[in-house]
Protein backbone atom coordinates (compact mmCIF):
# COMPACT_ATOMS: atom_id res chain seq x y z
CA UNK A 1 0.00 0.00 0.00
CA UNK A 2 1.28 3.45 -0.94
CA UNK A 3 0.29 6.47 1.10
CA UNK A 4 -0.11 10.19 0.65
CA UNK A 5 1.33 12.15 3.55
CA UNK A 6 0.06 15.66 4.31
CA UNK A 7 2.29 17.90 6.42
CA UNK A 8 0.88 21.24 7.65
CA UNK A 9 3.79 23.59 8.36
CA UNK A 10 3.74 27.18 9.61
CA UNK A 11 7.41 27.69 8.83
CA UNK A 12 9.29 30.58 10.43
CA UNK A 13 6.13 31.74 12.17
CA UNK A 14 5.72 28.38 13.90
CA UNK A 15 6.80 27.24 17.37
CA UNK A 16 6.38 30.76 18.73
CA UNK A 17 6.69 29.50 22.31
CA UNK A 18 9.89 27.54 21.70
CA UNK A 19 12.59 28.83 24.04
CA UNK A 20 15.38 29.16 21.48
CA UNK A 21 16.15 32.85 21.35
CA UNK A 22 17.16 34.17 17.94
CA UNK A 23 17.31 30.65 16.53
CA UNK A 24 13.58 29.95 16.96
CA UNK A 25 12.51 30.79 13.39
CA UNK A 26 15.38 28.85 11.83
CA UNK A 27 14.69 25.87 14.08
CA UNK A 28 10.99 25.85 13.15
CA UNK A 29 11.91 25.59 9.47
CA UNK A 30 14.65 23.02 10.13
CA UNK A 31 12.33 20.78 12.14
CA UNK A 32 9.81 20.78 9.28
CA UNK A 33 12.43 20.09 6.62
CA UNK A 34 13.67 17.08 8.60
CA UNK A 35 10.15 15.64 8.74
CA UNK A 36 9.51 16.34 5.04
CA UNK A 37 12.81 14.72 4.04
CA UNK A 38 11.90 11.60 6.02
CA UNK A 39 8.53 11.37 4.29
CA UNK A 40 10.12 11.79 0.85
CA UNK A 41 12.58 8.98 1.57
CA UNK A 42 9.96 6.57 2.95
CA UNK A 43 9.23 3.69 0.56
CA UNK A 44 5.61 3.45 1.71
CA UNK A 45 4.90 7.07 0.70
CA UNK A 46 3.74 7.87 -2.82
CA UNK A 47 2.97 11.58 -2.44
CA UNK A 48 4.12 14.25 -0.02
CA UNK A 49 1.83 17.27 0.25
CA UNK A 50 3.09 20.22 2.30
CA UNK A 51 0.66 22.95 3.30
CA UNK A 52 2.61 26.10 4.04
CA UNK A 53 2.93 29.79 3.32
CA UNK A 54 6.70 29.86 3.83
CA UNK A 55 8.85 29.16 0.74
CA UNK A 56 11.86 28.35 2.93
CA UNK A 57 10.15 25.17 4.16
CA UNK A 58 10.26 23.40 0.77
CA UNK A 59 13.11 25.22 -1.00
CA UNK A 60 15.35 22.70 -2.75
CA UNK A 61 13.25 19.66 -1.80
CA UNK A 62 12.33 17.76 -4.96
CA UNK A 63 9.11 15.77 -5.14
CA UNK A 64 7.08 17.90 -2.75
CA UNK A 65 3.61 19.14 -3.69
CA UNK A 66 3.00 22.53 -2.10
CA UNK A 67 -0.46 23.77 -1.14
CA UNK A 68 -0.99 27.35 0.01
CA UNK A 69 -1.76 27.66 3.69
CA UNK A 70 -5.18 29.33 4.15
CA UNK A 71 -3.71 30.98 7.30
CA UNK A 72 -6.78 30.10 9.35
CA UNK A 73 -5.32 27.57 11.78
CA UNK A 74 -4.15 23.96 11.82
CA UNK A 75 -7.41 22.25 10.92
CA UNK A 76 -8.14 24.41 7.83
CA UNK A 77 -4.52 23.81 6.72
CA UNK A 78 -5.01 20.05 7.01
CA UNK A 79 -8.30 20.24 5.14
CA UNK A 80 -6.63 22.24 2.36
CA UNK A 81 -4.06 19.49 1.94
CA UNK A 82 -6.62 16.68 2.05
CA UNK A 83 -8.71 18.46 -0.58
CA UNK A 84 -6.00 17.63 -3.15
CA UNK A 85 -6.40 13.89 -2.55
CA UNK A 86 -8.81 11.39 -4.04
CA UNK A 87 -11.38 10.42 -1.35
CA UNK A 88 -10.42 6.74 -1.58
CA UNK A 89 -6.66 7.31 -1.31
CA UNK A 90 -4.86 6.06 1.84
CA UNK A 91 -3.77 9.19 3.66
CA UNK A 92 -1.84 10.26 6.72
CA UNK A 93 -1.40 13.64 8.35
CA UNK A 94 2.03 14.08 9.94
CA UNK A 95 2.90 17.15 11.96
CA UNK A 96 5.96 19.10 10.89
CA UNK A 97 7.73 19.36 14.26
CA UNK A 98 9.35 15.90 14.25
CA UNK A 99 13.10 16.45 13.80
CA UNK A 100 13.89 12.88 14.93
CA UNK A 101 11.61 11.28 12.33
CA UNK A 102 13.25 8.69 10.06
CA UNK A 103 11.94 7.00 6.89
CA UNK A 104 11.98 3.62 8.67
CA UNK A 105 9.99 4.90 11.65
CA UNK A 106 7.36 6.39 9.36
CA UNK A 107 7.27 3.26 7.22
CA UNK A 108 6.72 1.01 10.25
CA UNK A 109 3.86 3.20 11.44
CA UNK A 110 2.20 3.21 8.02
CA UNK A 111 2.53 -0.57 7.83
CA UNK A 112 0.60 -0.85 11.09
CA UNK A 113 -1.88 1.79 9.92
CA UNK A 114 -2.70 -0.37 6.89
CA UNK A 115 -4.37 -2.83 9.30
CA UNK A 116 -6.78 -0.25 10.76
CA UNK A 117 -9.57 1.75 9.13
CA UNK A 118 -8.58 4.79 11.19
CA UNK A 119 -5.49 5.13 13.37
CA UNK A 120 -3.18 7.59 15.09
CA UNK A 121 0.21 7.82 16.77
CA UNK A 122 0.33 9.56 20.17
CA UNK A 123 3.19 11.85 21.12
CA UNK A 124 5.86 11.00 23.70
CA UNK A 125 3.57 11.97 26.58
CA UNK A 126 0.62 10.03 25.09
CA UNK A 127 -1.69 13.05 25.27
CA UNK A 128 -1.13 14.63 21.86
CA UNK A 129 -1.00 13.28 18.31
CA UNK A 130 1.87 13.24 15.82
CA UNK A 131 0.28 11.20 13.01
CA UNK A 132 -3.30 10.58 11.94
CA UNK A 133 -4.05 7.96 9.28
CA UNK A 134 -6.96 6.33 7.48
CA UNK A 135 -7.35 3.86 4.64
CA UNK A 136 -9.48 6.50 2.90
CA UNK A 137 -8.69 10.20 2.97
CA UNK A 138 -12.36 11.04 3.49
CA UNK A 139 -12.39 8.92 6.67
CA UNK A 140 -9.87 11.09 8.52
CA UNK A 141 -11.23 12.97 11.53
CA UNK A 142 -8.53 15.53 12.45
CA UNK A 143 -8.91 16.90 15.97
CA UNK A 144 -5.41 18.20 16.64
CA UNK A 145 -4.57 20.42 19.58
CA UNK A 146 -4.01 19.96 23.30
CA UNK A 147 -5.39 16.60 24.43
CA UNK A 148 -5.91 15.43 20.84
CA UNK A 149 -5.12 11.78 21.59
CA UNK A 150 -8.36 11.37 23.53
CA UNK A 151 -10.38 13.19 20.86
CA UNK A 152 -8.95 11.09 18.02
CA UNK A 153 -9.65 7.92 19.98
CA UNK A 154 -13.24 9.09 20.49
CA UNK A 155 -13.55 9.62 16.72
CA UNK A 156 -12.67 5.98 16.07
CA UNK A 157 -8.94 6.28 15.44
CA UNK A 158 -6.99 3.40 16.98
CA UNK A 159 -3.70 4.14 18.75
CA UNK A 160 -0.85 2.33 17.00
CA UNK A 161 1.71 0.47 19.16
CA UNK A 162 4.69 2.60 18.21
CA UNK A 163 7.70 2.46 20.62
CA UNK A 164 8.02 5.47 22.89
CA UNK A 165 11.56 6.12 21.62
CA UNK A 166 10.44 6.30 17.97
CA UNK A 167 11.21 9.56 16.20
CA UNK A 168 7.56 9.64 15.15
CA UNK A 169 6.47 10.13 18.77
CA UNK A 170 8.97 12.80 19.81
CA UNK A 171 7.65 16.19 18.76
CA UNK A 172 8.84 19.64 19.74
CA UNK A 173 6.98 22.03 22.04
CA UNK A 174 7.79 24.92 24.26
CA UNK A 175 8.88 22.56 27.04
CA UNK A 176 11.70 20.99 25.05
CA UNK A 177 15.11 22.54 25.74
CA UNK A 178 16.96 23.47 22.56
CA UNK A 179 20.12 21.96 23.98
CA UNK A 180 18.55 18.61 23.05
CA UNK A 181 19.12 19.29 19.38
CA UNK A 182 22.80 20.07 19.93
CA UNK A 183 23.43 17.00 22.08
CA UNK A 184 21.99 14.46 19.64
CA UNK A 185 23.11 13.29 16.22
CA UNK A 186 20.60 15.59 14.53
CA UNK A 187 20.43 15.94 10.78
CA UNK A 188 22.15 18.84 9.10
CA UNK A 189 19.03 21.05 8.75
CA UNK A 190 18.25 20.83 12.46
CA UNK A 191 21.84 21.04 13.64
CA UNK A 192 22.77 24.14 11.64
CA UNK A 193 20.95 26.85 13.64
CA UNK A 194 21.85 25.35 17.02
CA UNK A 195 25.20 26.98 17.66
CA UNK A 196 25.81 27.86 21.33
CA UNK A 197 26.13 31.53 20.47
CA UNK A 198 22.58 31.71 19.12
CA UNK A 199 20.65 29.78 21.74
CA UNK A 200 20.14 30.11 25.46
CA UNK A 201 18.33 26.88 26.38
CA UNK A 202 16.29 26.70 29.53
CA UNK A 203 16.93 23.47 31.45
CA UNK A 204 13.87 21.23 31.92
CA UNK A 205 12.16 21.54 35.25
CA UNK A 206 9.67 18.70 35.11
CA UNK A 207 10.00 14.94 34.97
CA UNK A 208 7.84 14.76 31.81
CA UNK A 209 10.21 17.09 30.00
CA UNK A 210 13.22 14.99 30.93
CA UNK A 211 11.37 11.89 29.71
CA UNK A 212 10.65 13.45 26.31
CA UNK A 213 14.27 14.60 26.01
CA UNK A 214 15.56 11.11 26.82
CA UNK A 215 13.26 9.57 24.21
CA UNK A 216 14.42 12.02 21.56
CA UNK A 217 18.06 11.16 22.28
CA UNK A 218 17.26 7.45 22.00
CA UNK A 219 15.44 8.04 18.69
CA UNK A 220 18.56 9.72 17.34
CA UNK A 221 20.72 6.75 18.30
CA UNK A 222 22.41 8.39 21.26
CA UNK A 223 22.49 7.32 24.87
CA UNK A 224 19.44 8.77 26.63
CA UNK A 225 19.80 10.50 29.93
CA UNK A 226 17.65 8.53 32.33
CA UNK A 227 14.87 10.69 33.79
CA UNK A 228 15.45 10.99 37.48
CA UNK A 229 13.73 12.66 40.40
CA UNK A 230 15.28 15.03 42.91
CA UNK A 231 18.61 13.89 44.24
CA UNK A 232 18.69 12.46 47.72
CA UNK A 233 20.85 14.33 50.21
CA UNK A 234 24.20 12.70 50.79
CA UNK A 235 24.52 10.71 53.98
CA UNK A 236 26.76 12.23 56.61
CA UNK A 237 29.78 10.12 57.38
CA UNK A 238 30.53 9.24 60.97
CA UNK A 239 33.80 10.57 62.26
CA UNK A 240 36.17 7.86 63.41
CA UNK A 241 37.54 8.26 66.99
CA UNK A 242 41.17 9.26 67.14
CA UNK A 243 43.60 6.48 68.06
CA UNK A 244 45.34 6.98 71.46
CA UNK A 245 48.97 7.92 71.19
CA UNK A 246 51.22 5.48 72.99
CA UNK A 247 54.00 7.01 75.12
CA UNK A 248 57.47 6.54 73.72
Amino acid sequence: MRWTVVLPVKGQAGKSRLDAGDARAALAVAFARDAIAAALACEAVERVVVVTGDDAVTAGLDGVEVVADPEAGLRPAIEAGLATLAPEAPAAVVLGDLPALTPDALGQALELAAEEHRSFVPDALATGTTMLAALRADALRPRFGEGSAARHRAEGHVALPIPAASGLRVDVDEASPTCTWRSTSASAPTRAPCSPARTSPTPPDRRARRTAEARLTAARGGRPRAPTGPRRPARARRARPARPVRPA
